[in-house]
């Protein structure tokens, strides 16, 4: 999740919980919720969707990766080959060099593509959770529904957690 989404959703849920501390009859009969956004995505069909998604393309990206190991592998060997002139061996070891940081390159940008993929999943698939959570919100009387467990100290999962209730909604929503 990027740091703006979750300052907004901090700052969020800190106006919300302000507002639960205003002595109103409204406030007092209304609920506050939780739901765990891993669980929404582990447990639902739209999740295990996105999941298989990411896994290609973790798969897609392992793949390019091991294809440049094995050119840099290749380019090793020849640089180091025995049979080389000097002037030869140095525009291998160069061209290895080359291929070495073109390789660390691919590595790191791989690692932050694929961390930008899974973030953009999960934020898919919560954003058609929260419609969900609008309407569980709205119907059963919900004042706040937090999905972020750094945002709440302690949660009594028996009264407050809506995740089972939100992933059964989606996945039928789904169908």
């Amino acid at each position: 999740m990027s740091h703006c989404t979750i300052l907004r959703r901090t700052l969020g849920f800190s106006a919300l919980a302000a507002l639960l501390f205003v002595a109103t009859p409204a406030l007092a009969q209304q609920k506050i919720g939780f739901v765990n956004p891993q669980r929404v995505v582990n447990e639902t069909r739209l999740g295990q969707m996105a999941k298989a998604d990411l896994a290609r393309y973790v798969a897609e990206k392992e793949r390019l990766a091991r294809e440049s190991a094995s050119q840099l592998a290749t380019l090793r060997k020849e640089a180091e080959a025995t049979a080389l002139s000097a002037p030869e061996r140095a525009r291998r070891e160069e061209a290895y060099r080359r291929k070495s940081r073109m390789h660390e390159t691919l590595l790191q940008e791989n690692a932050r593509d694929i961390k930008a993929e899974e973030a953009k999943l999960l934020q898919y698939v919560m954003r058609r959770a929260d419609a969900v959570l609008e309407d569980i919100g709205r119907k059963g009387g919900y004042a706040i529904i937090f999905t972020d467990p750094a945002a709440v100290g302690y949660v009594d999962k028996a009264n407050v957690d809506l995740t089972d209730r939100v992933a059964k909604e989606l996945d039928a929503r789904g169908k």
